[in-house]
């Protein structure tokens, strides 16, 4: 390599850094608006200067990346524990249905754990005609209308009389609540579930657990009713 040419690319280079160092000074919002880049910077600590002032940006965005991290760990971890207690209670759900001797007691077994292990305020089973009251077929016509598609619909509790149809006394105290079809295609039944929080159940939440136990329900309904 010659002389010459060794002096140009120095020279090269040198009005690469100029330009560099022209951007930055008439960018300097370059890096706030570029926050990634700092992450994968690596510059030596220097005492004064303008060195320091960046690395310690560094450091602020590698430490609220840190943050964000662990934040995310924590609710990783926290849907977890939830997931867990949720599939333990349902397994205690599945052994109940499995154990029931009858429809009645399927019906009972299953209000009992919900209000108990799940925490509801408000529960209420309907089976297309138990007991012979045409009030409950109705009533059980208005839950499945509510259902689309087979899904479960879970939101904003509806009016006071209808709440108070379902769930009794306890019906001024419901916020929000959640409907499931019992049956598959062609449902014979549904079951409405009530809570207090006004969080518990809304449009956008999943709704797989809800689904679980519907299944379970219908299928040890199913094996009582002939």
């Amino acid at each position: 390599m010659s002389q010459k040419q060794t002096s140009e690319e120095l020279q090269q280079e040198i009005s690469w850094e100029d330009a560099v160092a022209r951007f930055l000074e008439q960018n300097p919002d370059y890096f706030q608006r570029h926050p990634d880049l700092l992450a994968r910077i690596s510059l030596a600590h220097e005492v004064g200067g303008r060195a320091v002032s960046l690395i310690e940006h560094q450091v602020k965005v590698l430490r609220d990346e840190s943050r964000n991290l662990q934040r995310q760990l924590r609710e990783l971890l926290g849907n977890a524990r939830d997931n867990d207690t949720l599939t333990a209670r349902i397994h205690r759900f599945a052994l109940a249905m499995v154990d029931a001797r009858s429809l009645d007691d399927a019906l009972d077994a299953a209000a009992d754990i919900l209000r108990q292990e799940f925490n509801l305020d408000g529960v209420r089973l309907l089976v297309r005609g138990h007991a012979g009251a045409a009030g409950d077929d109705r009533q059980l016509d208005e839950l499945l209308a509510r259902v689309k598609d087979g899904k479960p619909a879970c939101g904003e509790a509806p009016g006071v009389p209808t709440l108070r149809a379902l769930f009794g006394e306890q019906a001024t105290d419901i916020k929000t609540w959640a409907v499931v079809a019992l049956g598959g295609a062609s449902p014979f039944g549904a079951f409405a579930v009530g809570s207090r929080d006004p969080y518990r159940f809304h449009a956008g939440m999943g709704t797989v657990f809800l689904t679980r136990i519907g299944e379970l329900l219908t299928h040890a309904l199913a094996r009582h009713r002939g």
